[in-house]
This record gives C-alpha cells, structure tokens and sequence, in this order.
C-alpha cells in the first residue's frame, strides 16, 4: 500500500509538472504565399460592417496562417489546441519548444500559463423564482428600457455573438421560443469540442442569453434585444482548462467572420491566473478584444465579482482592455452591488465604463423548478447592457461601435461624475430616443464654516437618496471617492473628516439626484475639514468608502503572493504485518490530532512553498490477540486468549517543509483542488505508556529515551479541494522497539481541515 501511495503521488507530480510547462503560443514571422478571399471567409454581415466602417476587406490580420508554418510546427507538437489569424499565432502543446523556437519563420513564442480556470462570473446567489410581475421587469426599467419598448427598438437588425461555458436547454427553454420561431440564432459552435451543438454543459450561458433577448415567465422581457440575432459559441469546460483562453480568442475571431455587430463575454481570467499589476491591458484576449473593436465590434465584459476578495479586489481581464465596454453591478436601489470588482486598471485607465442590475436579476434558468429564477453578478449586468447596446444602436446605425460606446456613457445617470464602481452610472434609454434629460437645478450647495467645508442638501430634497463625492488630484486621478445615502432633518455633511488636510490642486466633486458640481482650493495647505463639528445629529449613512490606498489588492490570501492560516488534522495509523518478540499485535484505535499554522508563498499561480508548525499527540492501543502456540510437529500446546499490552502516548512538536501543486482553483475560499508534498520532523517531547496486566492492573509510566528516540522525521503527502484535504504520512525514522510491542506504525492517513482568517 506504501509503494502504491507514492508512486500515485510521484505520477501526479509529474502530470502536473508537464501540463504546467506544454502549452505555448507561437507567433509566426508573416503570411507569405497565403490566399485569402473575404467574399467566402466573412458572412454577409461582416462584409456590411467591413463597408460601412470603412475597414478595408483585405487586412493582413484577417488573411489565413500559412499552411507550411503550421505544418511544420505540428509535427513538433503532440496538439494543435487553436489558431488566431489576428496574431498570427498557433496553440500548441508541446515537449519540443527549443526546436520551434529554431525555426526560420517562428518570430517568438509565448506559454499558456497553467494558472487553473478562468474566473468565469459565477452565480454569486440564487434568489426566488422570478415571477415578472411588473410591465417591464425592473432590471430594464432602471435603464428606462420602457422608452426602447414605446419607440419600437428591440436590436432588430443587431447581430450579437454570445461566449460562454454552454447554453443548457437554450434550445427548448420557453423563454428562446420567439428566437426559435424567427430563426434569430444564426450559427452556434463549441470550440472545446470541435462541434456545432452548444446546448448543454452549463446553465450560465443559457441565464445570459436571457438577459439581452429572454422573454420572462409571464411574458415580459428580461432582455431589451429581443428582436436581435445571435451567434453562441462555448468556449469554457467544466473543468476550467488552460486551454480557455484560446478558446475565448477564437471565439472572437469566429463571431468577427460571422458578422456580429456586439460580443458579450460575462467571462474573465483573473485571481487564478494573472497577479492584479497585469490587469493592464496587455493579455492576449484584452489584445484580442481590442483588436474585435478595431473591426467595427462593440464588446460588452463584466468587470468580475472580486470586490469582496481582499487579494484581489480589482478588475478582470479583458474587461482592463482599453476598448470594452466594461459593466459593473448595482442593486435596485442604486447601491453598488457588494462584489462588483472596482478600477481602476492596472495603468490607470478608468473602468468600468458604466453598470447595470447586478444583484438578484430575473433570468431564465433549466435548474429552476418553473424555469426562471434571479442570480447576482456582474455576469448579468453585461448582457443587459449588451441588449440594451443592441437598441441604442439600432436607433442610430450611422455610428461606429466607438461612437456608440461613448454615447452609452454619456447616457448614464451619474454623467459626469465618475468613479471606480459605478463608472458613470446606469445607461439611460432617453439619451437614445430624442428625450433630453431633465434640466437640472442644484440639488447641493457646498458652504465653508472658518476653514472647514461642507455639502448642504436643503430640506425637500433628503429622501434617502444617493449622495456620491469624490476628492481627485490636479491631474484627474480619483485618490478616494465616497456613497452616502441622505436622510432626515440634518444634512450638513462633512467632507473627508478625517484627513489631515487639502493638498494643492484638490478637487471635490460631488453627484445628487443627477446634478454634478464640484469645489476646488488652490492654497498650497488647508486644514481639515470640519474636524471639530459635531456629528451627532447628522443624518447620512455611508455605503461605500473608497481610497486608492485602502483599495488596493493585499498580499495576503488564498490567492495573493502569501497565506498563513491555523488548520487542525485527525489521522489513523495503518499497522503493518510485523511480528516481532510478542507476537503479531493488533494495533486497535490508534489514532491522532494535532492542531498548525501554515505559510505558504506563491512562487507562480501553480505552484508554491510553504512550511508549518503544529503540536499534537498520538495515541497508539496496542494489544495481541488470541492465538494458539505450537510444537515443532506443529500441534497446539497452548491457547493465548487476547491481551492488551499497553497504551502509548506521543506528543511531538512537528515542523513541515512542503510544495503545493494546484491543479485546479476555485471552491468557496479559492484554494481549488491541490497536492502538496514534503517532508516533516518531530520531536517527541513526552512519552507515556500504560501497561495492563491480566489481573486490570495498570501501571503508567514516563518511557525512557533509550526505549523511544526522542526525535523522529519522514514524508507526508496531501490532496485536497478549498479547506478539506487527506493526508498520509510515513515515518522514515526509525523508533526503537519498546518492551511491550515492537515497532510502532510507520503509516499513517487522515483527514486535515484548514481554518480560513477570510477570502
């Protein structure tokens, strides 16, 4: 059993040594010789867009690989995962990389990291089954979705390319019966498999879809674009391979061919993949989603559900790519939903863009006993932004995706004003349909008392509302922004009361019920603001604070560069078939438990060290059991009923030098499922035994070092998913034999539970 476990160990090892290290990108030097017709390659629909941007037909980036290249290089792979015209690039998994890179016309190659799965947008909740009680669910009232409704624009003539993980029961679902009816899915294709059908393997595509054309249980839209058409590629596995971002990318190309005007991808590859200082822009799928926008293509991304994760926190990629529409979440009342990742990226770009819904959203769902439910997450914000894109568009087909872009962010309800959650608010469809937005009287005042300032809102107008403000430097950058709901007979609000004081250029810019104004000090110092005002009669309660030290990824964490976590092990110990002096002894309830602390440092996403102190005791039930004794003619002479011999007791201070190996990320506190090994030593700092006799008598006593080696070491092996793993230990010291038994157990397994301090 001891050979079967290691050699398993050592196998797995080496599977994931090589999985982490085969699978490259390679970039090709040009396309020479290559042939490339784009009346055939590209649908119609490109074409249109193509002419109608002024993009030319025959760009290079759009002709095919070379053949030979391609060929070439396979013969040196054992797999050809993808292509990407854009780049000029193919996919490979390969053991023979120094050979590529020798190759006359490979200009340079790039691994695919095996830092584990995409950070799809999961469910953050379910809620109840949504009912569509209201003329228009509210998920689209809150971009007044009702103006598109009256004014005929449901993305007719908009073709929308949808990627993700599977589209389970799209095809039978109620809620796609008029996309079915009017054939408005165009072309569907499941990249992992290499095949068309894309109706299965995971519900989110399906509860996406449902948020830019669903139709709701009683008939009312869930999604604005109902009158669209749709391309579904899948481009994610259940299992969360290396191989997704090629996928992703491919998708993209494949949605450009197909004539999509908008790609919505509620996807993102970030904590288990990237560390937060690459959030900026340069991915291969943040180059490729500017590179769909260089086409003619509006993308729609979800910022990601990160705010909650302390060694995160930031946004997603490609939702950091310059071009995206990038979506965050909010709840109905306009508070930022409580998990939506916050800007700004890496480099300093502005993200999101704008927000939409993002907690408890109506969607369409198979798992779901009648068929539709609600769930949270920035995964719906950006479809419903997507479909509402698809009406905005429609109503004005002279503009370019950029164009549209920015008119999306001007629509929003906060414009001007900006900040690192919200972006510019939620996209009104008034903007699009001839309806001006409401001229806006100040709904604020700021007044200065010596040298404090303050916001003051009159009377009339405290009703609970949102009250945004911001304090930015002279060059624009946002250093901390706060929410604030207004409430009661006091509004007198200080500004930043705690800080030490304004520095030069300083501005404070403040948002109530739509109107933006802002106030500026241009002395090289001022004092605090209101340090000495008397707050308790005040009525505002803040929602969000924010500030460009405190929003910044910690080190710390399951995902960051460094954990340290308490855990606690229950193990049994496997006797081997010894006999010795007494006899074959059974080794009956021989268990331990001990209780660590663990650090462990990140050396890349896959892989770290780490080591652990723990103190803990094991008690080892020794006794013989009933056997009978022979002559050398092999009769009984003698029959030994079972003894128990005695009870021993070790307590030893153990400290563990180990390697993690994680296969896959994920779970509930993101550790994901991972091997470690390593090696242990220990020192037995008391030892007790208690003998017991035929008769019941007992005797206990402390063992002598000459019985026991106070010192012992081995190797100790774990797998395990999130904060549950099993472990099994083997005793290479030797322990001299005691009086009472011989050898004790050298094998041991368990179970180990680690303590999470939080995400």
């Amino acid at each position: 059993m001891k050979k079967i476990l290691i050699f398993i160990v050592l196998t797995l090892f080496c599977n994931i040594l090589t999985q982490a290290q085969d699978l490259y990108w390679v970039f090709f030097t040009d396309k020479s010789d290559t042939q490339f017709n784009p009346y055939e390659y590209f649908d119609t629909k490109a074409l249109e867009r193509r002419t109608q941007l002024g993009i030319s037909l025959y760009d290079i980036s759009d002709y095919p690989l070379n053949d030979g290249y391609v060929q070439a290089v396979e013969n040196l792979s054992e797999e050809v995962i993808g292509t990407s015209r854009w780049f000029n690039a193919l996919a490979v998994s390969t053991f023979r990389i120094d050979e590529i890179r020798l190759l006359p016309f490979v200009k340079n190659t790039q691994i695919i990291e095996y830092h584990g799965n995409t950070t799809k947008q999961n469910i953050i909740q379910l809620g109840e089954n949504g009912n569509g009680t209201a003329p228009l669910s509210e998920q689209l009232t809150l971009m007044q979705g009702e103006l598109f409704v009256e004014n005929g624009l449901d993305g007719k003539g908009i073709r929308i390319a949808v990627l993700d993980g599977g589209f389970r029961m799209a095809d039978t679902h109620p809620a796609f019966q008029h996309l079915r009816d009017n054939h408005q899915i165009i072309k569907t294709y499941n990249f992992p498999l290499k095949k068309e059908n894309v109706y299965g393997w995971d519900s989110h595509g399906t509860m996406v879809l449902s948020c830019i054309a669903g139709i709701g249980k009683n008939g009312e839209p869930l999604g604005l674009a109902t009158g669209a058409e749709f391309l579904l590629a899948r481009t994610e596995t259940s299992l969360e391979q290396k191989k997704e971002e090629v996928w992703w990318l491919m998708g993209m190309e494949w949605a450009d061919a197909n004539g999509a005007n908008i790609i919505n991808s509620s996807l993102g590859y970030g904590k288990d993949r990237y560390n937060p200082e690459d959030m900026d822009g340069t991915s291969l799928v943040a180059r490729a989603a500017n590179m769909a926008a260089k086409k003619g293509i509006l993308v729609c991304n979800s910022m990601g559900n990160e705010a909650d994760d302390n060694s995160w926190k930031t946004i997603i990629t490609p939702a950091d790519a310059d071009s995206v529409l990038s979506v965050g979440g909010v709840e109905r009342n306009g508070q930022p939903s409580f998990f939506t990742s916050l800007g700004p990226t890496a480099d300093g770009r502005r993200k999101p863009n704008v927000s939409a819904l993002g907690t408890n959203v109506e969607v369409a769902n198979p798992s779901a006993s009648n068929l539709y439910t609600r769930a949270s997450g920035t995964s719906f914000a950006s479809p419903l932004t997507a479909g509402f894109a698809a009406c905005a568009w429609q109503s004005h087909r002279s503009w370019n995706n950029m164009q549209l872009r920015d008119a999306i962010e001007k629509s929003a309800d906060m414009y001007p004003y900006y900040d690192y959650q919200y972006g510019y608010g939620v996209p009104q469809a008034g903007y699009f349909v001839g309806k001006e937005k409401e001229s806006m009287s100040p709904t604020f005042s700021f007044e200065e008392s010596g040298e404090a300032v303050f916001i003051v809102v009159p009377d009339e107008l405290a009703d609970g509302s949102l009250l945004h403000y911001q304090l930015t430097d002279s060059t624009g950058r946002i250093e901390s922004y706060k929410t604030l709901i207004i409430t009661g007979k006091e509004r007198i609000i200080p500004v930043n009361k705690t800080a030490k004081g304004w520095k030069n250029g300083q501005i404070l810019r403040v948002c109530y019920r739509g109107y933006t104004d802002e106030y500026r000090k241009n002395e090289q110092e001022i004092s605090t603001f209101a340090q000495e005002i008397n707050t308790k009669n005040l009525r505002w309660r803040v929602v969000e604070s924010h500030s460009s030290a405190t929003d910044r990824a910690s080190n710390w964490g399951a995902n960051g560069r460094y954990n340290l976590v308490p855990y606690v092990t229950w193990g049994f110990a496997i006797p081997s078939d010894k006999n010795n002096e007494w006899g074959n002894v059974n080794y009956g309830n021989s268990e331990s438990l001990s209780f660590g602390l663990r650090f462990k440092g990140n050396i890349c996403k896959w892989y770290s060290l780490g080591l652990g102190l723990e103190i803990g005791a094991n008690w080892y039930n020794l006794s013989r059991p009933a056997y009978e004794l022979k002559d050398k003619e092999h009769n009984t002479i003698g029959v030994y009923e079972e003894q128990q011999l005695c009870n021993v007791r070790l307590s030893t201070l153990s400290l563990e030098f180990y390697q993690r190996f994680r296969l896959v990320p994920g779970g509930l506190f993101g550790y994901g499922i991972y091997v470690d090994a390593g090696i242990y030593g220990g020192w037995n700092f008391w030892l007790r035994q208690k003998f017991v006799s035929n008769n019941d008598y007992t005797v206990n006593q402390r063992i002598s070092r000459d019985e026991y080696s106070p010192l012992q070491w081995g190797v100790r092996a774990r797998i395990g998913f999130d904060i549950v793993a099993i472990y099994a230990q083997y005793r290479i010291s030797a322990i001299d034999k005691t009086q009472a038994a011989g050898d004790l157990p050298k094998l041991e397994i368990g179970l180990q539970a680690t303590i999470p301090l939080g995400r």
